[in-house]
């Protein structure tokens, strides 16, 4: 399927409990792809994600293709006129499709609904291929520290 057919096939919609646990399994597996490893210690907003993404105007996003979770993302209100972006995740099988894109899109469109002017993020150092999707985006790192880079979006 060419990125077109993909982008167009997912819907993207607020979660629900019924793809709650899809959701929690799509961003752990991307996470054990990424680190080698699951501690499950780890990640408690995942426990709950309906409730941890809902309070102060957040809102978790999924991408669904054919019913299945395909794609994740999530904003958060990180001060009076600036959002956070978290929880962006893709399926393996799914990925250099255009889904994290449309993903992002959908959220940077709802941080302008809510008034946000600017949306901030962050992402491993060793995730090359997350840190030049951001840059792609139009997001600037605005700063880094030995194990993260922390990026910042001024919205239109």
């Amino acid at each position: 399927m060419n990125i077109n057919n993909l982008q167009q096939s997912i819907q993207i919609l607020p979660v629900t409990e019924q793809y709650e646990e899809a959701a929690r399994q799509l961003i752990l597996d991307g996470l054990e792809e990424r680190f080698g490893f699951l501690d499950h210690s780890f990640n408690p907003d995942l426990r709950n994600i309906i409730q941890n993404y809902s309070r102060n105007g957040g809102i978790f996003l999924v991408g669904l293709q054919d019913n299945k979770v395909v794609c994740t993302g999530a904003l958060t209100k990180e001060g009076a006129t600036a959002g956070r972006i978290q929880r962006m995740s893709v399926k393996q099988s799914h990925r250099r499709g255009g889904l994290a894109e449309s993903m992002l899109r959908k959220l940077e469109e709802t941080a302008r609904q809510l008034g946000y002017r600017e949306l901030v993020l962050e992402t491993n150092n060793e995730w090359h291929s997350a840190i030049e999707f951001y840059k792609k985006m139009g997001y600037g790192v605005d700063w880094k520290d030995e194990e993260r880079s922390y990026f910042l979006k001024a919205l239109d």
